[in-house]
């Protein structure tokens, strides 16, 4: 028998080993669903995001998330940036549910992603996942979201008439406002030509038969299906037109009242409009033969600093009046004497000072696509200056019809402005 210390004694020897046990024998399953709760929640900053609004949907504080990044400055997130977000659970793995070849399928969204990147994954176009899914704003996924993702497989296309070989659009349903990629393998030797719109297709010959050419959606054409007309012209002289079809949608645009005091209302007199359009148009309106870009546009401000404070192809109005237009570019806000860079390569066509759009530059980047820069406080190029991605080309101001200094960054092709953010996004062609 034990004596009472004994008994005492031996209870808690093997409480410490029941314990231990415990704590060094625990199951796999058990440190998995742990390792989750340890792992850090990283968000990757949209465009048009601001901390704000990056807290108010995770339902965090401003403080708790500057905490977790060292962050000084809440108005400094850009674009691309790493945010650690505190208390937010990681999904296990990418939940995406299996389907027969041809048929809908449903992907969640993970952290990071965006609805550019899920497209380019299932091989469907950006607009048919906005269409299904009723997404207002392309830029506002939600972690676990769960989104419809229609089938990318075409149906069996008619055989094509010789020399045309493959036809490919970059998105078949686009939505208002974008850059559409027409790409055409042919079978035999041909020159190739089109139109979309009334508007002439100008295609590059990358050679062995494949040729590709870009159109611009414009932001208020009324949605429908479009046909776009291809033509090859043989060696005998014989010609073969066909067709495809551009589904085209409604764009997710907002509405913005824009408030000026009475000197600056004053630059939107009808006339002096029309003359500045009139100068731009002539510019614009020439096609160079061949693209001076290679790759994705870049920021034409520093990441670190980019703040974006108007998106392209907002619907606006001034002073109250009555929505006339839309918004043609994307505005970067900024003190005055923010540099300001070329995104690609091309040719200043126009440095100077215009009457609207206040210091202006404008780059011809080849293909009827050209870059404008309005507003700025000072010019750092001229006209006839070759450039290249990086070069400086001015300065942030307020000149012109602006309520504040920042920078209106325009993308043209051939005349029609389309979403400049597109560029930075995806390669084009």
């Amino acid at each position: 028998m034990f004596s009472s210390q004994e008994t005492k004694s031996l209870f808690v020897t093997l409480s410490l080993i029941l314990f231990w046990m415990t704590i060094s024998v625990s199951p796999a399953s058990a440190q998995e669903g742990h390792q989750r709760e340890r792992e850090a929640f990283v968000y990757i900053v949209q465009s048009g995001d601001t901390l704000i609004s990056i807290a108010l949907r995770y339902n965090l504080s401003l403080t708790d998330i500057a905490l977790a990044n060292n962050l000084s400055n809440f108005n400094l997130i850009f674009p691309g940036q790493q945010l650690t977000l505190p208390g937010v659970p990681v999904p296990a793995t990418a939940q995406s549910e299996t389907a027969p070849s041809g048929a809908d399928q449903t992907h969640i969204v993970l952290p990071g992603e965006t609805l550019f990147n899920i497209a380019n994954a299932y091989r469907v176009s950006l607009g048919a996942i906005i269409l299904v899914n009723h997404i207002a704003n392309p830029d506002m996924l939600q972690v676990g979201q769960a989104l419809r993702i229609p089938s990318g497989l075409p149906p069996t296309p008619e055989t094509l008439p010789a020399p045309f070989a493959a036809i490919e659009l970059s998105e078949p349903t686009i939505i208002q406002g974008r850059t559409l990629i027409i790409k055409v393998k042919m079978s035999a030797a041909a020159s190739l030509s089109g139109s979309f719109e009334g508007r002439p297709l100008f295609f590059n010959d990358s050679g062995n038969g494949q040729f590709w050419s870009i159109t611009a959606i414009h932001a208020l054409v009324e949605p429908n299906t479009y046909p776009i007309t291809l033509t090859a012209g043989l060696a005998d002289g014989r010609q073969v037109t066909i067709s495809a079809n551009v589904n085209v949608v409604e764009g997710p645009y907002g509405l913005e009242n824009i408030q000026l005091d009475e000197q600056r209302g004053g630059l939107l007199d009808a006339e002096l409009i029309r003359i500045e359009q009139e100068k731009l148009n002539n510019l614009w309106s020439q096609v160079s033969p061949h693209p001076h870009w290679a790759g994705s546009f870049w920021y034409p401000v520093a990441v670190d600093s980019l703040r974006i404070t108007s998106n392209f192809g907002t619907r606006r109005s001034y002073n109250g009046n009555l929505t006339t237009g839309f918004h043609g570019g994307t505005d970067f806000g900024g003190d005055v004497g923010t540099p300001i860079y070329a995104p690609a390569a091309g040719t200043i066509v126009l440095a100077e000072r215009l009457t609207v759009r206040g210091n202006a530059v404008l780059i011809d980047h080849g293909l009827g696509l050209f870059s404008g820069y309005w507003h700025q406080s000072q010019l750092a190029v001229v006209a006839g200056q070759e450039v290249k991605p990086g070069d400086l080309i001015g300065f942030i101001g307020d000149t012109g019809l602006v309520t504040g200094p920042h920078l209106h960054w325009e993308l043209r092709l051939n005349g029609i402005a389309v979403e400049p953010l597109q560029w930075v996004q995806q390669t084009i062609p």
